[in-house]
């Protein structure tokens, strides 16, 4: 098998290397053949049902009686799961699957559903990522049925537990996902009105300049960086410290349209791009001018942060408050600004929840989680970064499960205002942010649930990426964070007016409306939604 080593990139260059193995496989096949048959394997024993009938079932919930002596074999629920797992569909294009399926997650994400086909991994993935290159080609939204309506070989031999994982998988990570933004909203009564975030993000009055500047930082590694110094800022009226860490395969300069109208207000503002994870060191990888950096480096970079409080102090002295400092993050860079807030590693709980992933009849889909399970094994040795200058932190999209755990997220004292996509398929709500929000216990934390929200919607700049992965109206989102920014560190960096009272609140605008949520506990959000009982 031949791939285009990618490091860590969602939809880059499409693998020539990858198209001319499916190709391999396509040639070996006669022209025009598809599967006709699926051999439902239960074990010890084994049920053939045809493609046409699965495919009824799949669209319609019809059951004919050739499938209905192999469904009797699986209780209510799990016919549920397997129509779910079949039928559940996200739009895809053929070059969409394809450059997906030519980078790491990509192929993570292959060969965990190559666990489904009881085949050698080695022909399951291969026969697998032209089925699903050819079924995108068929449909405007493309399903694991229609995977095996095209799947390039007569016969297609089926794992039933495997299938019936993913179809929990995909019950958990997407389909609450469309209704989520409603149940927590009536879970918690009628919310109240929050503050007029378009208000809050007019820009200010102030005056700054911007400072592009580099640094040595640890193993002697250069980072880049910016800092917007307000005029006003003097050693009798300091400006509070903003410090901004981007997500993975990102840079600064997707946050800092946010850290300019807080500059505008007063604030002095620090931004950089991490050696290993930025956008540059990425395509560096990519081309072959840098090497590979050693599994688990992302988890040092709050030390990366705390370095440039450190330089922003060396640079500017006392016109910075840098013992009073704000972090905001974003995905990755989300997990950074956690980890300076006080949440603690917990490599042992990483170990024992990445061990899924190996497990042949479980299928792991949720792309935050295969990210973090690159080298579970390579334990690290600090487990702390909690830098006590940071007072405050907005957390975007962040990616926290499983490297830390409910015990070590309960370490951190300070408040978080953690904002979380319902639409986000990269770090998915449920698992990355809701469910971890529950173990916070600093009673001015907040959860901000963005409807309609992606990954990438509060990000700057343009991404050749399809519409359901960028998310609708970005520039309101962006607004919306200018606001939400504003508000929270003025609220705890400048004891400004409370903006966020500790009842359920609406903020935003359509489509993107926010829903504000103070503390509640993981019974509370199981009982709002059955589904999420099968959450551990």
């Amino acid at each position: 098998m031949r791939f285009l080593l990618i490091f860590h990139s969602p939809f880059r260059t499409l693998s020539l290397g990858l198209l001319a193995s499916i190709s391999g496989v396509l040639g070996t096949a006669s022209p025009g053949s598809t599967a006709e048959q699926v051999r439902l394997q239960f074990h010890q024993f084994s049920r053939e049902v045809s493609i046409s009938s699965l495919a009824k079932f799949s669209r319609s919930g019809e059951v004919d009686p050739t499938l209905r002596s192999t469904l009797r074999y699986l209780k209510p629920a799990a016919q549920q799961r397997l129509r779910a797992a079949l039928s559940r569909s996200i739009p895809l294009t053929p070059s969409t699957a394809a450059k997906f399926l030519s980078t790491d997650l990509g192929k993570s994400a292959l060969k965990q559903l190559a666990k489904v086909m009881a085949q050698p991994p080695e022909i399951a993935e291969l026969a697998l990522s032209s089925a699903l290159i050819l079924g995108a080609a068929k449909v405007n939204a493309l399903s694991f049925i229609d995977v095996l309506e095209t799947y390039p070989t007569p016969l297609v031999p089926i794992n039933v537990a495997a299938l019936l994982s993913l179809g929990k998988e995909l019950k958990q990570q997407f389909n609450l996902q469309n209704t989520l933004f409603t149940q927590l909203s009536q879970m918690l009564g009628q919310p109240s009105n929050g503050p007029a975030l378009d208000k809050l993000a007019i820009p200010g009055d102030a005056t700054f300049t911007e400072t592009p500047f580099q640094f040595k930082g640890s193993e002697s590694l250069m980072i880049t960086a910016v800092a917007y110094l307000p005029n006003s800022a003097t050693p009798k009226s300091p400006s509070p410290l903003i410090v901004i860490a981007p997500g993975l395969d990102t840079d600064m300069n997707v946050l800092l349209y946010a850290g300019k109208n807080l500059a505008s207000h007063g604030y002095a503002v620090a931004a950089l791009d991490f050696p290993f994870t930025s956008k540059t060191a990425v395509k560096a990888v990519i081309k072959g001018t840098s090497k590979i950096p050693a599994p688990n480096s992302w988890y040092l970079q709050p030390i990366s942060v705390s370095e440039l409080i450190n330089e922003v102090e060396l640079r500017w002295g006392k016109r910075v408050n840098s013992d009073q400092v704000g972090a905001i993050g974003q995905s990755l860079g989300g997990y950074t600004v956690m980890a300076l807030a006080g949440a603690e590693l917990d490599w042992d709980h990483l170990v024992n929840s990445c061990k899924p992933m190996d497990d042949p009849n479980r299928v792991v889909l949720d792309p935050a989680v295969v990210w973090q399970c690159d080298a579970p094994s390579q334990v690290v040795e600090n487990k702390s970064f909690r830098d006590p200058r940071v007072k405050a932190v907005l957390a975007i999209n962040p990616v926290t499960n499983p490297i830390f755990s409910p015990a070590t997220l309960k370490k951190v004292n300070i408040p978080i205002l953690m904002i979380s996509g319902s639409n986000d398929i990269i770090a998915p709500p449920i698992s990355q942010q809701i469910i971890p929000f529950t173990s916070l216990v600093n009673s001015d934390s907040r959860l901000v649930l963005q409807n309609k929200g992606t990954h990438l919607s509060f990000l700057n700049g343009r991404g050749k990426f399809p519409k359901f992965i960028l998310g609708p109206d970005r520039p309101l989102a962006r607004l919306e964070l200018k606001g939400l920014a504003k508000a929270w560190f003025n609220q705890h960096l400048r004891s400004g007016a409370e903006q966020f009272s500790s009842k359920s609140s609406l903020m935003g605008s359509t489509p993107l409306k926010l829903l504000m949520l103070s503390t509640f506990s993981l019974e509370q959000l199981k009982n709002a939604e059955q589904g999420l009982r099968e959450f551990p």
